[in-house]
């Protein structure tokens, strides 16, 4: 049973050509890695992770961003080069870190390097000058005809310019000027408008469709049909149809579901981001979970088994922030599928008969 929503490889090198396929099915870098997920916890809020890209072909900027480009250019100089890592750059990241409202790696060198010197990508990076004085910079990694933007970073000071939008449309600009055909910016959050800022660069996005695994217009996504709250809905239609045939279950959020991101690659761990709790398990470390799956909208009767080395991928101080009323804090593997099912009805009905599954 592999991993389906949250997975990382490790290659030596990856070029251009291979990094245009993972783009193409919803991968992205993470450090010296190529990793995807498609849910996210951010707190205690679970979230859906939707991939983007931007089609090249015949696109422009809007007026409102043509306007910016062009102040900014002629305001400030830019420079296109081999991307590298200087005092300082690692200077300007300090800065800018100082003032991110999220978590940002401690240097720059860990966010793109994992410390080390090598790089795998073919990265480059855009520079923007105010006189001799560095105030913002992007690093984007180029495919053979793609290129993905990784990470943008400026001076506070220089807010009030939109510098962290300006250096995605830099990065745009070279991928139309380079005739390339996608521009990746990673993922957006549904219910999170910290990365809405994404969807500025043009009304003609698509997005990963995770239950047909291709692209489809931004513009054609249903909220409802977003991955997390079309779980959301169905295992609550399944938990009451089973409470009307007597059948307890519990509803728990799954803080742990990117084990798989950590290592271990022959465990498949659980990567369910919410399930219903059968009420008793078939074994005393075994559970019995029910879970809908947004790639094949069916529900999944597991057997499941604890992993006992959680404090390996997750600190103690951690799992304490979840509650037990509401979140399941055991580290699990997924150990066999036993039942599918379309309905909740279909799914009460093997669930009524379940000691002889």
């Amino acid at each position: 049973m592999g991993s389906i929503f949250a997975a990382k490889h490790y290659p030596d090198m990856i070029p251009g050509t291979e990094l245009d396929k993972y783009l193409s099915r919803g991968w992205y870098r993470m450090g010296q890695t190529i990793f995807t997920t498609h849910f996210l916890c951010f707190g205690d809020q679970f979230f859906s992770a939707i991939w983007i890209r931007l089609p090249l072909k015949h696109y422009q900027f809007s007026k409102s961003l043509r306007k910016l480009f062009r102040k900014n250019l002629m305001k400030y100089r830019v420079e296109y080069r081999p991307a590298y890592i200087t005092p300082e750059k690692e200077k300007l990241y300090q800065k800018y870190k100082k003032h991110f409202p999220g978590m940002l790696a401690a240097t720059l060198n860990d966010s793109l390097h994992d410390g080390e010197a090598g790089n795998i990508f073919n990265t480059l990076e855009t520079a923007v000058y105010d006189g001799d004085q560095l105030i913002a910079l992007s690093f984007f990694d180029l495919g053979e005809r793609a290129l993905a933007s990784i990470q943008g970073i400026y001076d506070p000071d220089y807010q009030k310019d939109s510098l962290g939008l300006f250096t995605m449309l830099l990065e745009i600009d070279y991928g139309l000027h380079h005739q390339l055909d996608f521009f990746y910016p990673g993922y957006v959050v549904p219910g999170n408008s910290r990365f809405d800022y994404k969807l500025r660069i043009g009304k003609t996005c698509e997005y990963f469709n995770l239950k047909d695994q291709n692209w489809q217009p931004w513009s054609g996504l249903d909220t409802r049909d977003v991955p997390l709250e079309k779980m959301k809905l169905e295992i609550g239609n399944l938990q009451t149809a089973l409470a009307k045939e007597g059948i307890r279950s519990s509803i728990k959020y799954y803080p742990l579901f990117e084990a798989n991101l950590f290592g271990y690659w022959q465990v498949p761990f659980f990567d369910y981001p919410l399930f219903l709790l059968i009420n008793t398990p078939i074994q005393s470390n075994s559970y019995t979970l029910c879970v809908w799956d947004p790639r094949s909208a069916a529900f999944k009767l597991l057997q499941c088994a604890n992993f006992d080395d959680i404090q390996f991928f997750f600190n103690e101080n951690y799992t304490n922030t979840f509650h037990s009323s509401k979140y399941f804090i055991d580290l699990i593997t997924a150990e066999r599928l036993l039942h599918l099912a379309t309905t909740p009805q279909d799914m009460t009905k093997v669930l009524l008969n379940f000691d002889s599954i």
